[in-house]
């Protein structure tokens, strides 16, 4: 019942290994960013990718074909604050996945330097 969502193939590199980790995700644009929700599903921790992400903000995308770097964070604070309105107002499922995973918070991960349309 929900509209589709946009998705793109993040690689990462792992944590432990240096090696490349891949996962498809649905994503935002909001402003000149991409923003990507760490619900796992709505499970009790973060997924591979966030602790990735954490250890080495430099990933890839890959959208409609077309890949380029990123840098990647975890919002925190006042930025992760406005994101979470941003995307609540957009898809339903946010807040439904805040509620699943709580007591620990969303992880909202911004993705900059993805080239202008």
């Amino acid at each position: 019942g929900q509209p589709y969502t946009d998705t793109l193939m993040l690689t990462t590199v792992g944590a432990r290994t240096g090696a490349p980790r891949i996962a498809c995700l649905p994503y935002f644009r909001v402003g000149a960013d991409l923003v990507v929700r760490g619900s796992n599903g709505g499970g009790p921790t973060d997924p591979h990718w966030v602790h990735n992400v954490r250890a080495n903000p430099a990933a890839r995308v890959r959208i409609h074909r077309r890949e380029h770097p990123v840098e990647a964070h975890v919002a925190a604070g006042e930025e992760r604050a406005r994101l979470y309105a941003e995307l609540r107002a957009r898809s339903a499922s946010t807040e439904g996945y805040q509620r699943m995973c709580a007591p620990r918070e969303l992880p909202l991960v911004v993705l900059r330097g993805w080239p202008a349309a």
